[in-house]
């Protein structure tokens, strides 16, 4: 009994002392390398060591070409200190995220890099990335992302939306008829893939989808809607040049996004 109590107490001197002795400054290198490429960058602002292998963090900002993403406050993590003598960080995260909260895993390492993380009633001003591609207005933002080395998977979810119409170009989307969005994307490097998402208002649906390389939109919206919308001018004045066939119109989205 006394092997095992001293045994136990040197495992524990030992862990402690790889906590006490791993600096911060180490940490926060280990975090923003994980996902830095030639397109985005993460920062951490005000990482500090707790008690029990606790991390905090007042701010981490992921950014794309110097352009702010997202930003995550109020950043509580818990950590495996023994990972830490291979110069990888696993923990479990939460925070906010503007006006809304997430929370998940992740593995950091310079190497190899996977995170889980959900994200819940965030306000749609505080998801700079959907602001970059014109997406403005009030509504309330749910989903999760994956990384796994550098390839990012997005799933979302905006209700009770207020949108703002967007220009892109010389051609005018009417965002503002729609009222909850909802769909996914993937990232790899410097393209957006974006399968499909749906919009959905009163008497209307639609469908966007295409790839953004770069700073550069390769879009179209497919746009269906109803025939008690096909009576209101205001509706047909903005989409009536897209008509392909009668109740479909499509609105090809292409150029460089206009931040």
């Amino acid at each position: 009994m006394k092997k095992f109590f001293f045994a136990l107490v040197a495992v524990v001197t030992v862990v402690w002392g790889i906590w006490t002795a791993f600096p911060v400054s180490a940490m926060e290198t280990i975090i923003e390398d994980s996902v830095r490429n030639q397109n985005v960058a993460m920062t951490v602002e005000g990482l500090r060591k707790g008690l029990f292998y606790r991390l905090y963090a007042d701010r981490i900002v992921l950014t794309s070409t110097g352009t702010e993403l997202i930003s995550l406050h109020a950043v509580h993590a818990k950590i495996n200190p023994l990972n830490l003598i291979a110069l990888r960080i696993d923990l479990s995260v939460h925070g906010r995220l503007g006006e809304g909260s997430f929370s998940g895993d992740a593995s950091l390492s310079k190497k190899s890099t996977t995170m889980n993380m959900d994200f819940r009633q965030a306000r749609l001003r505080d998801v700079q990335f959907l602001t970059m591609a014109g997406i403005r207005g009030e509504g309330t933002v749910s989903g999760n992302i994956i990384l796994t080395d550098q390839r990012w998977h997005v799933d979302f979810f905006v209700g009770d939306a207020a949108f703002e119409p967007t220009v892109h170009g010389s051609v005018l989307v009417p965002l503002n008829f729609f009222h909850t969005v909802k769909g996914a994307v993937d990232v790899d490097g410097n393209t957006i893939d974006i399968a499909s998402i749906y919009l959905e208002g009163k008497d209307i649906f639609a469908r966007l989808k295409g790839v953004i390389r770069g700073n550069l939109m390769d879009l179209r919206v497919e746009v269906m809607p109803e025939k008690l919308l096909l009576e209101n001018p205001l509706f047909i004045s903005q989409v009536e040049r897209y008509q392909v066939s009668p109740g479909y119109y499509v609105i090809p989205v292409k150029g460089p996004i206009v931040f």
